[in-house]
């Protein structure tokens, strides 16, 4: 998906969220870059930094941040973010 799918897809999910509901996002990250392509599978891995960026874009707040453990070190880190909808 690019930046401003993204960005809509986690607005019309916060629009279907009850009051205090809530959205959990898990997805891979880089560390050492904004963002990563691989070509041949057609994939974006972004940076922490900048999930919460295009999260905020959206007006979900992160709530809670968690890791994925217990993953080789060749395997891009996976947090598990906490969303709700800003008040």
């Amino acid at each position: 998906l690019t930046d401003a799918d993204i960005v809509k897809f986690l607005r019309r999910c916060s629009e279907s969220l009850v009051k205090g509901g809530w959205i959990v996002l898990k997805e891979n990250t880089c560390a050492d870059e904004a963002f990563v392509v691989d070509v041949e599978d057609a994939s974006i891995t972004r940076s922490l930094d900048y999930w919460l960026d295009l999260i905020s874009q959206s007006g979900l707040h992160a709530r809670y941040l968690s890791w994925q453990n217990d993953f080789p070190d060749d395997i891009y880190p996976v947090p598990m973010i906490a969303l709700q909808r800003e008040q």
